[in-house]
This record gives C-alpha cells, sequence and structure tokens, in this order.
C-alpha cells in the first residue's frame, strides 16, 4: 500500500474535540488519534508531522469545513 493509497480524515466530537484517523483505500482505520485535541491546530500539526515520519504521499481530509487537501 503505498502513501497515496491512504487519507487522513480530521474530525470533530461534538464534546471532546479534533480527532484524526489513517484510512485505507477499502475505507479501513489503520490508526487514529490517542486522544482528542482542543484546538485544530494541534490535531493538524500532528497529522502533517505523521505524514512526514510514517505516511508520505497521503491526502487530508478536514470533514470539519469540508474540502479535500493534498
Amino acid at each position: 500500500m503505498t502513501g497515496s493509497d491512504l487519507k487522513f480524515v480530521i474530525y470533530r466530537e461534538v464534546d471532546n474535540g479534533y480527532r484524526w484517523r489513517v484510512r485505507s483505500a477499502t475505507g479501513g482505520t489503520l490508526e487514529s488519534s490517542k486522544r482528542a485535541h482542543r484546538h485544530k491546530g494541534e490535531c493538524e500539526q500532528e497529522v502533517h508531522r505523521l505524514r512526514e515520519d510514517r505516511y508520505s504521499g497521503a491526502a487530508v481530509r478536514d470533514l470539519t469545513v469540508g474540502r479535500f487537501e493534498i
């Protein structure tokens, strides 16, 4: 599986803040955030760190704004 087959999904929980998960091309969850982030920027920073370290080329889908980023 290549990085281009993977997608980070950033989403917001109603009470707990922002989280992310890594999804495969078939929709399975490979990894997810261990904790909720109070601020969206903190969640985004963690996603971008992981993209650089382990999931190079993975797309990022931000469900909090309804747009697709690469």
